[in-house]
């Protein structure tokens, strides 16, 4: 049972072997869903040609040159999502919440007579991706536990060179025990501290394994922008852009009604805790061309965004036995790194039809092995190596539709965003419905997204268990506010 010692865990961080941030991460504060004004998201965000719209300098900036008004938008979204995970029966977990989508001033600047008719500024932000998502995860297994891996883990090392993240809490509190534990009664330490374990818990006999895990937060982009139209034909702007993250999860994983244990064991919970803060510069150039009144192309290109990361990393494991129940903490963990995202580029167009229905579309190319991780206390070499084998090139398409029905505008779209990952097809789609009002000095809009998608999660290493498929559904409602003068 508990192990009659004071556990006196010495812990360097040139220690830790398992660092929260990995190919993971990379990708995930490289991926953008953005969700501005209920017009830009009503669309699906096909705007990269149309301009006049806020949320759109996160896409092409040149828009800004179409502005003949000052103007101030405001937009909460209220989320709903459900992610159903199948693992020998399905469970759907829910997470609903009210968020900021976007607040955003223009300023524009008439020039008379002069070929440049405006010069235009804008200051706001942008919601580029929600994180809120609750995933449960519940099935038997009769192949391997967790105990395992961490077993593995500890193989080799004596107790006080047990991962502090892991290992050292399994070995405390023990699941995990030397594979004797015999204690020399001259020093009143362990006599056979040679690096031998033994798990509590039999693999292969059948259990009830179960994970439950809370994320939260989003990342946002504060815009400067600036813009110009060139005789009513060319519209040029750059927007900088300074994103920042903020995420968290904390997750549960849970092991019991064994069949088989040793020393009674009847169950045990392993939490993980993760913090997230940074934020990030970029650069976006864009132009817009009026080939006629009805047509109009468009060109953008995101510069690569340079993060700074802080991430806190924290876990705690107790283990249930028959007559009472033992904890152990690991330490915080608190680390810093750089996060170089990937180039992107976006081709727009859009046209008038019939003078009432315009339609628009986006297409856009990204390089998602192009991200890299570096820290000047860790080389990254092995997640930078996963970034370049896992992920590829993709393209993501959004497609847009409004149309003039007196007094109301509706609005319609439909956007792709392609798989990240080189062989594995985890795209989404966005089907989104709006309708809106224009009273000219003010105008109020609202927009419904439905996304779907599929990904896979890890319960934990994947040499003992294959990945749980997951199916994403998010329903998001937009409302905006606006004000022009």
């Amino acid at each position: 049972m508990k192990k009659g010692l004071l556990a006196i865990i010495i812990i360097a961080l040139n220690s830790i072997t398992l660092l929260a941030q990995n190919e993971i991460d990379a990708l995930r504060y490289s991926q953008d869903a953005p969700l501005g004004s209920a017009r830009f998201t009503a669309m699906s965000g096909a705007f990269g040609s149309l301009g006049g719209e806020f949320s759109a300098l996160s896409l092409n900036p040149a828009g800004i040159g179409m502005y003949q008004f000052s103007e101030f938008t405001f937009t909460p979204s209220f989320h709903l999502n459900s992610t159903a995970s199948y693992y020998g029966s399905k469970e759907t977990d829910y997470n609903s919440g009210l968020k900021i989508a976007n607040i955003g001033l223009v300023f524009s600047s008439p020039k008379g007579d002069s070929e440049w008719k405006r010069i235009n500024f804008s200051i706001g932000w942008n919601q580029l991706a929600n994180y809120n998502n609750n995933i449960r995860i519940s099935g038997r297994n009769n192949t391997s536990s967790l105990a395992d891996n961490i077993l593995d883990v500890a193989q080799g090392h004596n107790i006080d060179d047990l991962n502090a993240f892991h290992s050292a809490p399994a070995f405390w509190t023990d699941l995990i025990d030397l594979s004797n534990n015999s204690v020399d009664t001259t020093t009143d330490w362990y006599a056979h501290d040679n690096g031998n374990y033994i798990s509590h818990i039999s693999g292969n006999s059948p259990k009830l394994q179960s994970k439950n895990s809370y994320t939260s937060g989003g990342k946002n982009e504060f815009v400067f922008a600036i813009g110009g139209s060139f005789n009513e034909q060319l519209y040029l702007g750059a927007t900088i852009g300074i994103p920042t993250i903020d995420y968290y999860e904390k997750s549960t994983y849970n092991e019991s009604e064994f069949e088989d244990t040793i020393n009674g064991l009847h169950g045990f919970d392993f939490q993980e805790e993760l913090s997230v803060y940074g934020s990030g510069l970029n650069l976006k150039l864009g132009a817009i061309l009026r080939i006629s009144e009805g047509l109009k192309l468009g060109a953008a290109l995101h510069t690569p965004t340079a993060y700074s990361i802080e991430e806190t990393y924290n876990t705690t494991l107790t283990t249930h036995f028959a007559e009472e129940s033992f904890t152990e903490d690991s330490p915080y963990n608190s680390f810093e790194y750089d996060l170089i995202t990937p180039w992107k580029a976006i081709l727009s167009a859009s046209a008038v039809v019939n003078k009432n229905i315009l339609l628009s579309a986006d297409y856009e190319m990204i390089d998602y092995t192009f991200s890299y991780l570096h820290s000047n206390n860790y080389a990254f070499k092995n997640e930078n190596e996963s970034i370049e084998e896992l992920y590829a090139k993709t393209s993501n398409i959004r497609l847009g539709a409004e149309m003039n029905v007196n007094p109301f505008v509706i609005r319609t779209g439909y956007s792709r965003y392609g798989s990240a990952f080189a062989n594995k097809d985890y795209s989404s789609e966005n089907y989104s419905f709006g309708l809106g009002i224009n009273n000219g000095g003010y105008y109020f809009d609202a927009a419904y997204v439905l996304s779907q998608g599929n990904s896979e999660h890890l319960l934990y290493n994947e040499d003992y268990i294959s990945p749980i498929a997951l199916v994403n559904t998010n329903h998001t409602l937009v409302l905006t506010l606006g004000f022009r003068y």
